[in-house]
């Protein structure tokens, strides 16, 4: 009788060798998944790029989708306009309209956003919009926005302004791409590309969010790390003594020499090219007042982006280790196309030289 294995025994070999089938399933498919940590300071545009990735490679955003970035654009749009008020003040601007006066009042006074129970704007907040944005007090310190902190996407919502007011109004793609909610927490997203599953972890930019990335080091193969270059002339939201681009360059040589990311792949993303160009070319923000090392033509866009470049692979202290830059402009998708291409071509071959496979 104990020669022979019970039912019980039957059952437990079956449950035991469904467990090793799924186990052995599950080591199969960790082997096809690349796990890529992004990272960078505050406003760099770490958060547009992971959109751009879903619209790439993971079927974009469903109607549903779209329909729920409606609040954090009329937010951004509110809180722009009150931004440039503000500002009025810093700058010691007047309104030309003195009936704009009542207008501010409302908008700066107002917490609520929407009519209750439904999703369209409040008709007084919508006409305050339309009325401060004519005012030519208003548009002056809007101008001179880079004497204080205005997000880089106010001038696309004020631009866009009538269709967002309108009541039947659902946020497009480049709405939300130019949409800008502070990360805060790890965000984890996943993109398949070919038999290649990616999984993203976002992580908030900020100086007090940095204490969590520790808990993402692990396996990781490639750090995505984006810097604004349009930051050169501003300073931290955080800390109103800080250059922008000195910090990401400061927290690019501590990512690029940490000891958990000695045999990690490096992707440099140079961002906002758009907005630097601008900059460069149309302005007296030059280079050279920001960064004094700077000995290039002013109004050079190609100058000052390689000596700027320069800046930040000279930061890695490990002639072994490999930066991989690229200039990108994160709300434009066939520019990020081409460059993820790039970017996820390199990182595979990285990782198969790693493993000797070539």
């Amino acid at each position: 009788m104990g020669c022979f294995p019970s039912v019980e025994d039957k059952s437990a070999k079956e449950r035991s060798e469904l467990i090793d089938k799924k186990l052995l399933q599950d080591a199969k498919a960790c082997e096809n998944i690349i796990k890529l940590l992004l990272l960078g300071a505050g406003e760099s545009g770490k958060s547009t790029l992971v959109k751009q990735m879903k619209i790439i490679h993971s079927n974009g955003f469903s109607q549903k989708e779209l329909l729920s970035y409606k609040l954090t654009v009329c937010d951004n749009l509110i809180s722009s306009m009150k931004v440039v008020l503000n500002g009025m003040g810093q700058l010691r601007i007047m309104l030309e309209d003195h009936r704009n006066t009542g207008h501010a009042e409302v908008l700066l006074s107002r917490s609520e956003v929407f009519v209750a129970g439904t999703t369209e704007l409040l008709p007084e907040l919508a006409l305050a919009l339309k009325e401060l944005w004519k005012d030519g007090g208003v548009r002056r310190s809007f101008d001179k926005s880079f004497e204080y902190q205005l997000n880089d996407s106010a001038a696309y919502f004020f631009e866009n302004m009538h269709r967002i007011l309108h009541k039947d109004y659902v946020p497009n793609i480049n709405d939300v791409l130019r949409s800008r909610v502070r990360t805060t927490g790890i965000i984890e997203t996943h993109i398949q590309v070919d038999e290649v599953s990616y999984r993203i972890y976002d992580v908030g930019g900020q100086r007090s969010e940095r204490r969590k990335w520790i808990q993402c080091f692990d396996d990781v193969k490639a750090v995505l790390f984006v810097a604004a270059l349009s930051g050169y002339d501003m300073t931290l939201f955080e800390d109103c003594t800080t250059n922008r681009l000195e910090e990401s360059l400061t927290l690019f040589q501590a990512i690029c020499n940490n000891k958990f990311f000695i045999n990690t792949s490096m992707i440099l993303f140079l961002n906002k090219v758009d907005l630097f160009r601008e900059k460069v070319m149309y302005t007296k923000r030059h280079l050279r007042i920001y960064m004094p090392e700077y000995s290039g033509p002013d109004h050079n866009v190609e100058a000052a982006g390689a000596y700027i470049q320069g800046e930040f692979t000279s930061r890695n202290h490990n002639r072994k280790k490999m930066v991989y830059p690229h200039f990108t402009t994160a709300t434009d998708t066939s520019m990020v196309q081409v460059v993820l291409n790039v970017v996820l071509d390199t990182i595979i071959m990285e990782n198969l030289e790693r493993t000797s496979l070539l």
